[in-house]
């Protein structure tokens, strides 16, 4: 199965610490590249080139992957950051220090912060053009999506939206859904889901 079209980073980058993190959990749980990929829907092969930093990974991907090992999406991510006491934060839109992550076709930057309790998280992504959809994927929570430039698809079991500029789609979780952008331009969406994917629960990001 092919993960993203969106072209791999270059080994030494994050997809290497990620990658690593991958097979270290499943070095630890004794299972083969094969066994994670009957549990994860993932070819053995697009996973070893995922473990060795080649390929980059979607999140809902990561989440397929966080299940069949049993462990938290954010583990896999590693930390890197401080924990934060502060009850309130101001996100600059040239703060450098901002957490930009990218997970396939998509390219995360996180406004929210890492507050005590921290229960939301936004982001602005960016998602490349695709030949493909992502994986179906479904999981615990909800999620929002405001599309602020560009068109995004969203399939969904009895429906397949189109979203452009200005649209927005509120959805549980736990209903199956996939994205796709068809056209040849990137699309801007501010995201925001009732957990944090990105950062912590105890305030540290990755």
């Amino acid at each position: 199965m092919v993960d993203s079209a969106h072209p791999a980073e270059p080994a030494d980058g994050p997809n290497r610490l990620v990658g690593a993190a991958i097979k270290r959990i499943r070095t630890e749980r004794g299972l083969t590249l094969r066994d994670l990929a009957e549990r994860c829907g993932l070819s053995p092969g697009f996973l070893s080139l995922v473990e060795r930093g080649i390929n980059s990974i979607s999140l809902t991907s990561l989440f397929a992957l966080a299940g069949a090992l049993e462990v938290d999406a954010v583990e896999l991510l590693g930390a890197a950051g401080r924990r934060s006491r502060r009850e309130y934060w101001i996100a600059r839109h040239d703060d450098p220090d901002a957490t930009r992550v990218v997970m396939g076709e998509r390219e995360h930057r996180v406004l929210t912060a890492d507050l005590p309790d921290q229960r939301i998280e936004a982001m602005i992504t960016a998602v490349h053009p695709t030949a493909e959809p992502s994986p179906v994927t479904r999981h615990d929570g909800e999620e929002f999506c405001h599309v602020l430039r560009g068109e995004l698809t969203f399939l969904l079991p009895d429906e397949t939206a189109v979203l452009g500029a200005g649209d927005s789609i509120h959805f549980k979780s736990r209903i199956p859904h996939a994205i796709h952008n068809r056209g040849t331009a990137i699309a801007e969406v501010l995201w925001t889901v009732d957990r944090p994917l990105l950062r912590r629960p105890d305030g540290t990001t990755r």
